[in-house]
């Protein structure tokens, strides 16, 4: 699936360098959890997000736009971390980091309307999916270059959006400006983290996690905006540089093969900490006493 969009995304690039007007946003995004996933124990946070729009297939002498594109962003939604002992290497000071996070990749509808040459309004008609992860970072406190941090997805859930978004857009520049969005998508069940129960004790750490059935979220995001235009070639610069029918041979010779001394890569060490990393055991219910 990362190659896929991957080459979408390269694709969509390559598309938009030889068509005028198309639009490529990146910035900075906030979010909130909303409605009965508001309820959750699930944090804001934020993180970072770009989107692709191609040109308007209205016409350009109205006011009115019609734009399709692509939005991708990554979210941080709440971190904890420990301190921890290392038996290897048992001279470094180690860390372990709960984590829980989601990556967005969503198809838009965008309608505009240009208010005047500098601002255009529009609202998004969104569709795609949202990906929501919860790890463990155990590793080396700073850098290692002996040791590599140990990563362990503990829940991964895929889930479907559609949703609505709005905002404008603020041209600085004929080719530049920048853009406020806020939308609001609603998704299906995920399972994650509950941040306010990790517990450290003698012998391990130990989390919760909460599943919760609606993964409805609010985003609010700003970011900078280019207009992508059509490079045309200038046929006169090319008749004025073109070359004479003068041939000046250069002298051939042999270039000495280089050495280089490689170096095998050395494959980094994973981390052992001292403590497990464990799921809190669910408390019975105290059996009642019949007297």
């Amino acid at each position: 699936m990362k190659r896929t969009l991957l080459l979408l995304t390269f694709s969509l690039c390559g598309i938009a360098s030889s068509l005028a007007q198309w639009q490529f946003g990146f910035g900075a995004v906030g979010l909130g959890p909303v409605d009965r996933f508001d309820s959750s124990v699930y944090k804001p946070g934020s993180g970072m997000f770009f989107n692709l729009t191609t040109k308007s297939f209205l016409p350009q002498n109205q006011p009115f736009e019609l734009r399709f594109g692509a939005y991708f962003d990554r979210l941080n939604a709440g971190k904890e971390t420990f301190d921890v002992a290392l038996a290897d290497p048992i001279n470094e000071e180690g860390e372990v980091a709960f984590k829980n996070y989601n990556v967005g990749q969503h198809f838009i509808t965008r309608f505009g309307y240009k208010a005047n040459d500098r601002v255009t309004f529009f609202t998004d008609a969104i569709v795609g999916h949202r990906k929501f992860v919860s790890q463990t970072v155990t590793g080396v406190k700073g850098s290692s270059e002996e040791y590599e941090d140990d990563v362990q997805k503990v829940h991964t859930h895929r889930t479907f959006r559609y949703g609505v978004g709005a905002g404008m857009r603020i041209g600085l520049k004929p080719a530049f400006g920048f853009e406020i969005r806020a939308d609001y998508t609603r998704g299906n069940q995920a399972t994650y983290f509950d941040m306010n129960s990790i517990e450290e004790t003698a012998t391990s750490f130990e989390y919760e996690s909460e599943t919760w059935p609606h993964t409805d979220l609010f985003v609010l995001g700003v970011a900078l905006n280019w207009k992508l235009f059509k490079v045309e070639q200038d046929h006169s610069s090319i008749e004025r540089t073109a070359p004479n029918n003068y041939y000046s041979p250069s002298p051939t010779y042999r270039r000495p093969p280089s050495r280089t001394n490689s170096t095998p890569r050395r494959e980094k060490k994973k981390v052992t900490p001292t403590k497990d990393i464990r799921k809190k055991e669910e408390k019975k219910e105290e059996e009642k006493i019949n007297w």
